[in-house]
């Protein structure tokens, strides 16, 4: 498996806040992505006793009331429901309830990016949803697993219609599926081809320049670190 100093992540689908010009992450997953994710996938913790969904799925609670507790709870939810709130992406959990950690202690200032794959899709299928620059690390503990946050300004999202252009293994060196652990390092090069790929799938938005201004930055960033 590939090392570096970046971090791509796979997370599960939610389409919480989706929209024509919104891919998700940004709320409740709908009824169908709920039961997609607990009956035909059986996510861990979507499948968990103590998730919420799992509950209103179960008819312990209603979905007015799944609503209510998203709104104030710190857990019995997924990450996925807050990633593009709150814009960062965690390590996760090992199947025994322990916590996962970052072996690789140094990507600050790096490239994170967040992957996913649609229901029923194939893994080949796999984009990258957003990116960012990871301006705060958590190497993670024995209370709580590995975390990483992005920095305020550099920062990037696909609309639903750009996804198919952000294939994640068109870029990754390396071929799917996935299959085990949430995260996996990659280096600068490889960076460097994620955020020109950006610009081409950018070009002619309102996002191009951002995108180009996003791609120069790094690249200064690398010659810097270099010296």
């Amino acid at each position: 498996m590939m090392e570096g100093n970046c971090i791509a992540f796979k997370l599960n689908y939610c389409d919480g806040g989706a929209s024509s010009n919104c891919i998700g992450f940004r709320g409740l997953c709908s009824d169908t992505n709920i039961f997609y994710n607990i009956l035909n996938r059986n996510r861990p913790w979507c499948s968990h006793d103590n998730n919420f969904c799992k509950k209103y799925l179960c008819k312990r609670i209603s979905r007015e009331e799944l609503e209510q507790r998203w709104q104030v709870e710190d857990s019995g939810f997924c990450n996925e429901s807050i990633t593009l709130l709150d814009w960062y992406a965690e390590a996760g959990w090992n199947n025994d309830d322990t916590t996962r950690k970052f072996s690789n202690t140094d990507m600050i200032n790096h490239l994170c990016i967040l992957t996913t794959v649609k229901p029923y899709m194939p893994d080949s299928s796999r984009f990258v949803l957003a990116m960012f620059i990871i301006k705060d690390f958590f190497e993670g503990d024995k209370k709580n697993p590995g975390k990483v946050s992005a920095c305020n300004h550099w920062r990037l999202e696909f609309r639903p219609n750009e996804t198919n252009e952000m294939n994640f293994w068109d870029i990754y060196p390396g071929k799917p599926p996935w299959r085990q652990g949430l995260f996996r390092y990659f280096d600068d090069a490889t960076a460097i081809k994620f955020l020109e790929r950006a610009v081409e799938v950018k070009r002619g938005t309102p996002e191009e320049n951002f995108a180009k201004e996003f791609l120069k930055q790094y690249q200064i960033n690398l010659r810097e670190r270099a010296l």
